[in-house]
């Protein structure tokens, strides 16, 4: 965990070597969130979309991962996704609930008294004006109809009826971006709202005013598609856009074992933003030695999102809950920060030890792990300097799935040091340890990589001459005392299964060709999952198409993913320890499969509000 914990220094470090922002806090996000190329594009306002039916997508799709990122931090030491807790739910209650009533009747006995434009000597309005209001009223029906039209689709059942669907909604859309455009030359749009601009300039009062229906109307049109779910408000903006598309705003990095150490210390002996449970986990990585990575930092922008009208001085704030004092990230607090920049990893190498085998790497009864990420199961090998290196998992389905997450309980972990783990069979005489000082007696049984990457069991730390009663055969939990950072054996970590039923492997060699020229198709990202176990396996294709891995006797589903290509989801099955080829074929399509590690977030502090 402590090489992780440097990377996430180094990247702050560079951060706020560039930014002199005294609100600025970075923060760690400690369980780690990856991200595919499709699940941030689509969050990118329609107008950045050059794809009609990326539009219709992401209106449907992008939810989830916006109320995610727009995920309020409620804690000075990390920041994790928390749905509950979302920037635009706060924002709008904030709108709803301050003090100022009847904006809209003020703002409009404002701009009566002082515009000759919009209001003629009697008080009516003019005819520019009439224009505006008709030619809005227009838009607003399409608007309104586009939301009817998104609320057919949970009812659509074929694929026809989807097509259909989605040709009615382009239709739609087309006579939305009509009915702005006579709006705009018909209705005097600009004209009228450049001097609804000039007028609310005049007083603090007005500028107030204008910000807050602003922000108040940015949300009523938003509701009229569905506020919850297929709203506007659910956009954003990236800078640098593009990051998805090509390497824009990415570098590269190479951090050696030194600086990997001296950052570590450095995060420890400073402990800004970094809890402290996690900088107490000190996993022995002495087979890592050094971590590459292209870096980002993707900055959020949001079109309905303006503070500046709870600093002025009309604002009012009566509510129980205060929104911010200015210093304290709690949740006692409504508004005491908010999400605007996302520290973003990919291109993930491990680069491991010389010694460290592919045996060491592909065995399938362990996981690996780099802090929070899971690596796959494959040694690679640098051809131009030798170098051996493990990839991370980029799938995010593989990641989030129930194999991984019944696989990743079943590790050695800190919690599982609350339990002792029974031997195979009584020992007479325990056994004085001497392999490594470094594995806390409380970690029964856990696996522990030397520099020559050998494997071996531990034993129990236990006087010579005391005698070792047999062991019982269910587990009990015992009372660990820890008065040392948390160690844990290291980044090949054993999946505790029963002794009982330890499975038998095969030796299965995949091939991955092109379907119309069979051409070896190389880092073809392979994803193995157990159909009747919780086995899961992250393997690539080499220069020609192949990889082998052992894989215990069972039934598997397999997904193949590349660039260019479509994904191939099949089954197969492992009936016993005789090897087995598998050979497939991938068809051209014009898809891209990237991944992100979001691991820290740069967050703003709000100032005391209300200023008052």
């Amino acid at each position: 965990m402590k090489y992780f914990v440097a990377v996430y220094q180094k990247l702050r470090n560079i951060y706020t070597s560039q930014s002199s922002m005294e609100n600025d806090l970075p923060m760690i996000c400690p369980s780690l969130r990856v991200y595919e190329n499709e699940e941030l594009e689509l969050l990118k306002p329609p107008s950045l979309l050059n794809d009609d039916q990326k539009k219709a997508l992401s209106i449907i799709k992008k939810q989830n991962v916006a109320y995610e990122l727009n995920s309020v931090p409620i804690s000075p030491n990390f920041w994790d996704l928390n749905p509950n807790n979302a920037l635009f739910d706060i924002y709008r209650d904030i709108l709803d609930k301050n003090s100022l009533k009847n904006l809209e009747e003020s703002l409009d006995k404002v701009v009566a008294n002082q515009s000759a434009i919009l209001f003629d000597a009697k008080g009516a309005d003019t005819k520019e004006l009439k224009a505006y209001k008709k030619y809005r009223d227009t838009h607003e029906t399409t608007v309104n109809n586009v939301a009817t039209h998104l609320e057919l689709f949970d009812g659509l059942d074929t694929d026809d009826e989807k097509t259909n669907w989605n040709d009615q909604l382009i239709n739609l859309n087309n006579l939305k971006a009509l009915a702005f455009s006579e709006w705009k030359v018909k209705g005097s749009k600009d004209l009228i709202e450049k001097e609804l601009s000039r007028v609310n300039k005049n007083s603090d009062a007005d500028l107030y005013l204008a910000m807050a229906q602003n922000a108040k109307n940015t949300f009523e049109a938003a509701e009229k598609t569905d506020v919850i779910n297929n709203s506007s408000i659910h956009d954003i903006n990236f800078i640098p856009y593009d990051f998805m598309e090509n390497e824009s705003g990415w570098n590269n990095m190479r951090l050696e074992k030194n600086e990997l150490e001296n950052l570590h210390t450095e995060a420890k002996n400073s402990n800004e933003n970094l809890p402290s449970e996690i900088l107490s986990i000190d996993y022995d990585e002495s087979v890592i030695l050094a971590v590459e990575f292209d870096y980002s930092f993707v900055h959020l922008k949001r079109n309905w999102f303006n503070k500046n009208f709870m600093l002025s001085q009309m604002f009012e704030w009566k509510e129980p809950k205060k929104i911010s004092d200015g210093q304290t990230i709690s949740s006692d607090f409504k508004l005491s920060a908010f999400p605007k920049t996302m520290i973003l990893i990919k291109n993930l190498k491990i680069v491991l030890d010389p010694s460290i085998t592919n045996d060491t790497v592909n065995n399938p009864n362990q996981l690996i792990y780099f802090g929070p990420l899971i690596m796959k199961q494959q040694l690679f090998v640098n051809k131009t300097n030798n170098q051996k290196f493990l990839k991370a998992v980029t799938n995010v389905r593989t990641i989030k799935s129930d194999q991984l997450n019944t696989l990743t309980r079943k590790t050695a972990n800190p919690d599982a040091a609350k339990f002792t783990i029974p031997d195979p069979a009584p020992k007479p005489v325990a056994q004085p340890v001497t392999e490594s000082p470094k594995v806390n007696p409380v970690f029964n049984n856990r696996i522990n990589v030397g520099m020559m990457g050998g494997v071996r069991t531990m034993r129990p730390v236990t006087p010579v001459a005391t005698p070792v009663q047999p062991q019982p055969t269910l587990v009990k939990p015992v009372t660990p005392i820890i008065a040392t950072p948390i160690r844990t054996p290291g980044i090949f970590v054993p999946i505790r299964l029963p002794i009982q039923v330890q499975p038998t492997a095969a030796n299965v060699q995949f091939k991955v060709f092109d379907k119309i020229n069979n051409d070896p198709i190389y880092k073809c990202a392979i994803s193995i999952k157990g159909t009747n176990n919780s086995r899961i396996f992250e393997i690539e294709t080499n220069e020609i198409g192949m990889i082998s891995q052992m894989i215990p006797v069972g039934e598997y589903s397999i997904e193949l993913r590349v660039d260019d290509y479509a994904v191939l989801n099949q089954n197969f099955s492992v009936t016993n320890t005789n090897p087995v080829n598998l050979e497939y074929r991938l068809q051209r399509e014009e898809v891209k499969f990237k991944s992100f590690f979001l691991i820290g977030m740069i967050c703003e502090r709000m100032p005391r509000i209300p200023m008052n």
